[in-house]
């Protein structure tokens, strides 16, 4: 409406002022005077309407003329930065169980839990001691050659608050565990 106003304005004065001056001066401060009248088009429009939209925050408030314009900021939604860990963090040693097997007598044997080799006793080394998490095992005591099974069954980790078992084993006794009375369920 109101660049419509001005240029009709500036249509008459052209009229007027043309043979006097130049047209090329003329179209230039037309031109001038289209544009700040499109740039301030949206700030009437803006006073034309009086209620705020319901769920949009306002930040300023400016009344003149008995009209309220309200000029509202972009909502900036500000997240943590994210922190690049750059190895991965071992779990902590209390949610492990620590398991001790205990070779006795002088045999050798092999120890496999869920059917991998993780402890061979010979003549020196005749203890062990592995952190594994909460969960179920399935635990062969053999001699050298694994045919030659002593004892089989299954561990059960971490079912209540005992953290370490021991596995005492050899060839005459077969397997003893000690630390909770459910954790060893021979086959």
């Amino acid at each position: 409406m109101a660049a419509g106003a001005l240029r009709s304005e500036a249509g008459r004065q052209e009229r007027k002022i043309a043979p006097r001056g130049s047209r090329r001066r003329w179209r230039l401060c037309l031109g001038v005077a289209t544009t700040v009248a499109l740039a301030w088009t949206p700030i009437a429009q803006a006073q034309e309407h009086t209620t705020a939209e319901p769920g949009v925050g306002s930040d300023h408030i400016i009344r003149s003329n008995r009209r309220v314009i309200l000029r509202q900021s972009p909502v900036i939604i500000r997240q943590p930065p994210i922190i690049m860990v750059p190895y991965p963090r071992p779990s902590p040693e209390a949610e492990r169980v620590r398991v001790e097997f205990d070779a006795r007598g002088s045999d050798w044997g092999a120890v496999y839990l869920n059917n991998q080799l993780v402890y061979r006793p010979h003549n020196f080394d005749r203890q062990e001691t592995l952190y594994l998490p909460p969960g179920g095992y399935r635990l062969e005591v053999t001699g050298v050659v694994r045919s030659d099974r002593w004892a089989s069954g299954y561990l059960d980790l971490g079912r209540d608050s005992s953290r370490v078992v021991v596995i005492r084993f050899s060839k005459a006794e077969g397997v003893t565990v000690s630390g909770s009375p459910y954790v060893w369920i021979p086959d």
